[in-house]
């Protein structure tokens, strides 16, 4: 798989200057658009951000127009440091500790976890051997780590858990072969999918990681497959499901017993990806046209991200594709292209309140991170 194509990505920086919107007095809220930069590649993409700015992803190396392969990467607010090769951040948590993975041979990729400048490779359920691999998909404040491991003698991915050991736990299924777990809250309560007997289906599935492994069916809007991709504090879960007959994908809540189908921004599918305490929920939806935006939801209804860029953004090209993280003060993180410049992948972008502050300069991971890059960024006040 070509990995500009996997992990997405964009090259130029944004328009140069600060585009306000809002006039001076009007009471809507202002946020900030931000180019997070690249490697030097052709792309980038951030995955998470937790509620102190840091956000991390991946991107590549190399040049606007070589990909030289993908980077472990990491922001603090605008400021960009990467490190390992090969290596993606995919969840952090509010003390800069990220759960990813990391290829040492450009090939297998096993589960990692950084805090600060050291990774601690975790093993996966053969010690970690090629060609077994695993993937570090979501971690909590207290350390907790998901993710996926294949396992000896299968071809199939196993959800598992690394509870403060490098060693993981195996996540029971719905009866099925195999099995993904994506995000574990402080409570423990881990989400996911998993197979149900036969292998017939694949149900979005929860875990209660303290007193036993095996998932509660969240079940799906009528359709065959669904996914949890996200918990937050408040136990609230996202992700999709098929609708009746496998007509469409659509984002969806569950709170409580209750799944909420989502809708979409007039298109066939959407998917919900992140959600902060507020239950704030970013993803995606298509619109008419089939063509993919970032959206939000809140308080039931949904609104394009691509609204809040000033419309000089938007004539030169820019298009919000993707919202991937979401923290507590309203700061959204995902991918961008423009067509126009020729950006067919992805670019990490920051979205953010104006009235917080972006810090610059303050990234837990420090310098001690190989080849400390400054983003190139630059930003765009808008209203909403």
């Amino acid at each position: 798989m070509n990995r500009a194509k996997s992990f997405k990505a964009i090259v130029l920086p944004l328009l140069a200057g600060g585009l306000l919107l809002a006039a001076a007095g009007q009471a809507h809220a202002t946020y900030s658009f931000y180019d997070l930069g690249t490697a030097g590649g052709p792309y980038s993409m951030a995955l998470a951000i937790n509620n102190v700015g840091q956000i991390t992803g991946t991107n590549s190396r190399g040049t606007s127009t070589r990909d030289d392969g993908w980077v472990f990467s990491t922001w603090n607010g605008t400021t960009m440091s990467v490190g390992d090769y090969d290596s993606h951040g995919m969840a952090i948590n509010s003390s800069g500790q990220v759960a990813g993975g990391f290829a040492p041979r450009s090939f297998w990729i096993f589960a990692s976890t950084w805090n600060g400048s050291v990774r601690t490779d975790l093993n996966d359920l053969g010690g970690r051997s090629d060609p077994l691999w695993s993937d570090a998909t979501g971690i909590n404040d207290l350390g907790q780590v998901v993710g996926i491991s294949k396992a000896p003698g299968t071809t199939a991915p196993t959800p598992v858990l690394w509870n403060n050991n490098i060693n993981p736990t195996v996540l029971n299924t719905l009866g099925g072969q195999s099995g993904r777990a994506f995000g574990i809250n402080n409570s423990g309560l881990a989400v996911g999918d998993s197979f149900t007997t036969g292998d017939g289906a694949s149900h979005a599935s929860l875990w209660n990681t303290n007193n036993q492994n095996s998932p509660s069916d969240l079940g799906t809007l009528g359709g065959t497959d669904s996914s949890a991709l996200a918990i937050n504090a408040g136990n609230q879960i996202v992700g999709w499901s098929s609708t009746t007959d496998d007509l469409a994908e659509h984002a969806v809540l569950w709170d409580g017993d209750t799944i909420n189908d989502l809708g979409t921004l007039g298109g066939l599918n959407s998917r919900a990806q992140a959600l902060n305490v507020a239950g704030a929920i970013v993803g995606w939806s298509e619109l008419a046209n089939g063509s993919r935006h970032a959206s939000l939801w809140n308080g039931g209804g949904i609104l394009d991200l691509n609204s809040l860029l000033d419309p000089a953004l938007i004539s030169a090209g820019w298009v919000l594709t993707d919202a991937a993280g979401i923290n507590d003060h309203g700061w959204i993180v995902g991918t961008a292209t423009n067509s126009l410049l020729g950006i067919t992948d992805g670019h990490a972008f920051l979205l953010s309140p104006t009235a917080v502050p972006v810090p610059g300069a303050v990234w837990l991971f420090g310098s001690a991170l190989a080849g400390l890059l400054s983003a190139t960024r630059r930003k765009s006040a808008v209203s909403a």
